[in-house]
């Protein structure tokens, strides 16, 4: 059982779609720099800064998620 309380959308908040993202490691914690191309260009649509336990338990995760091959 999970002790995580349940996750709400109290605001509608727009899904973004990313074709790269960039990592940078600042101060402790993981940045994550989403970016479409546009030409000749990578224009950023989002920032993401999660803490070092947030960013491990993501990269679990994303593994788990991809290694399924199923949604």
């Amino acid at each position: 059982m999970d002790d995580d309380p349940p996750l709400t959308e109290p605001i509608i908040v727009t899904d973004i779609f990313a074709t790269g993202v960039d990592v940078e490691r600042v101060d402790g914690e993981v940045r994550l720099i989403a970016w479409v191309s546009h030409g000749e260009e990578h224009r950023i649509v989002n920032r993401l800064v999660l803490p070092d336990a947030v960013a491990r338990a993501l990269m679990r995760d994303l593994k788990k998620a991809l290694a399924s091959g199923s949604n």
